[in-house]
């Protein structure tokens, strides 16, 4: 990268402090850009994301559309780690929706995978999880190093990340490691440094994961400076677009929320290093605006040199800053797109998004990826799939008289002795639940009494169960008269007496809440797929 000088961020209003600006100083705010403002503090997100800055005249034509064509495809979009969420459970279902999105393992801390005695629980996945990466956490370099090498030579991830980015007080004050790195970016070095030292094969991919500022260095120079010196060690950075808080002034949620997004700061950036590869993530919430913020708004068809263009480019970089009172979001966020995007700029990274509303992520592979299809089409698709990967995972310990329980993953081999028990025969055992019912099932009933003798306790553990349903919740997000399955779902994990039949026997019960029509519907026909995707 070239020197510093003439790179800083937009000069701030004079009103802007370390502290973001409330939504009420916006028109206050306002007055003091009169220069730069091309529409009014009262213009929502949403309008700035559906037309394209004025200055960009883009050709339709046959030449323009096939370079278009070319360019989409070509960029990223990952699912964020988020701590007791991206379970091997919920990245099954996000790739059954997609096969396309690269996914994330939560955060496991640099120890565990050093010394766990079954690392399996923590690292195994299923082979169609691919692409997936895995983030550590740590502060040691041996530890670290040695976690990278588990994770790349034993289960084969195809890249390791370290986690620079959580703010809690158990990690960032406590174990001192997460966002606290960024303060002590010498140490940061050498950690990635031994990592690197450590990642094999040749050519495997390590890379960090930050915020763009921390407590009061929350300024474009602090941001640069600290991936100067990474950038030795590590060319692949994961950019939160907002400073965190740390010192316990502010929890995990709120510094998810309330520090303001700043994209302009990861756009200057990706100028100011491009042999770095960077990826942006915070507050991006349809597919729509994250293709939009990947291409630009020309759609990658221009480069930056292209004389309306690079005007249009020059006057975001002028009006768009924070506190912008052009985007008009709270605490005065930025998440204006790009004119052009950095050709540098990888890819898009969401986690609440998956996390609410899984089922937006069903047209990525088609509307993102640019490709002829997707995997599913209706959320009966999703959830059959979802069912058979449940019960291939965790099988039934209805029918079986080994005593061990179902607790981690693996799950233990048991040998069943009946294809279903009168609970689970219904779904199972269809003719045979028939049957049963016709004839009063006599001899069926007398060696179910025998084999609930053996039954001691429940052998398939509550946090199975839950971790299970968990992912799901959200699969009929915005949909009306749906708020049942939720219910179902609940009350169904916590029957104990029908924990044994297994998460895919309960998923399978709860799908009968909801009406088929609603199952059974194309997806895009129940909601608004402008809005959602």
């Amino acid at each position: 990268p070239g020197p510093m000088a003439g790179l800083s961020e937009s000069p701030r209003p004079p009103t802007q402090a370390t502290n973001p600006l409330p939504p009420a100083d916006f028109n206050r705010v306002a007055s003091e850009h009169k220069g730069c403002i091309r529409m009014t503090a009262s213009a929502s997100h949403d309008q700035s994301l559906s037309a394209a800055p004025a200055t960009v005249a883009l050709k339709d034509n046959n030449e323009e559309e096939q370079q278009m064509q070319h360019a989409q495809g070509n960029k990223e979009l990952h699912i964020a780690p988020m701590l007791n969420y991206s379970t091997r459970e919920f990245r099954q279902l996000m790739r059954i929706l997609s096969e396309r999105l690269t996914l994330w393992t939560e955060m496991v801390v640099d120890e565990t995978v050093a010394h766990s005695p079954n690392l399996d629980e923590h690292l195994a996945y299923d082979s169609t999880q691919h692409p997936i990466v895995c983030q550590i956490g740590g502060n040691s370099p041996q530890l670290c190093g040695k976690a990278t090498s588990i994770v790349l030579e034993r289960y084969g991830y195809d890249e390791v990340n370290l986690n620079i980015d959580c703010p809690s007080e158990r990690v960032s004050g406590k174990r001192e490691f997460g966002a606290c790195l960024m303060k002590k970016a010498e140490l940061a070095r050498e950690v990635v440094a031994e990592m690197q030292t450590n990642a094999s094969p040749p050519g495997s991919k390590v890379s960090v994961k930050c915020r763009i500022g921390v407590d009061e260095l929350d300024d474009l120079e602090f941001a640069a400076e600290f991936i100067r010196t990474l950038q030795p060690v590590c060319q692949r950075f994961y950019l939160h677009a907002r400073k965190c808080v740390l010192g316990g002034l502010m929890n995990a949620r709120q510094n998810r929320s309330v520090p303001p997004l700043n994209f302009p700061r990861v756009y200057a950036l990706c100028d100011m290093f491009p042999d770095c590869e960077f990826w942006i993530n915070g507050g991006i919430r349809s597919l729509k605006e994250a293709k939009l913020i990947a291409y630009g708004w020309n759609g990658g068809c221009k480069s930056i040199n292209d004389g309306d263009a690079k005007d249009a480019h020059r006057e975001q970089q002028q009006c768009h800053h924070v506190p912008c009172v052009l985007c008009n979001l709270p605490y005065g966020s930025c998440t204006q797109p790009p004119v052009v995007a950095p050709s540098n700029l990888r890819g898009i990274m969401m986690g609440r998004a998956a996390m609410d509303d899984p089922c937006m992520f069903h047209n990525a592979d088609k509307s993102f990826f640019n490709e002829p299809s997707n995997p599913c089409q209706t959320r009966r698709d999703v959830l059959e799939r979802y069912c058979v990967y449940l019960e291939e995972t965790y099988p039934r310990r209805c029918c079986d008289s080994d005593e061990r329980i179902t607790f981690e993953y693996p799950a233990p081999k048991v040998a069943h002795e009946r294809n279903c028990c009168k609970t689970c025969a219904e779904i199972y055992c269809p003719d045979q639940f028939r049957a049963d019912s016709c004839s009063g099932g006599a001899d069926e009933n007398r060696d179910e009494e025998n084999i609930s003798k053996k039954k001691t306790r429940p052998k398939m553990s509550s946090r199975i169960i839950a971790r299970s349903l968990k992912p799901v919740q959200g699969i009929f997000a915005g949909i009306p008269d749906t708020r049942i399955w939720r219910r179902t779902c609940d009350d169904l994990g916590q029957n104990a007496a029908l924990r044994n039949c297994g998460p895919g026997f309960l998923l399978r019960m709860a799908m009968r809440s909801v009406c088929d029509e609603i199952l059974d519907r194309p997806f895009g026909e129940l909601e608004n797929d402008d809005d959602r995707i």
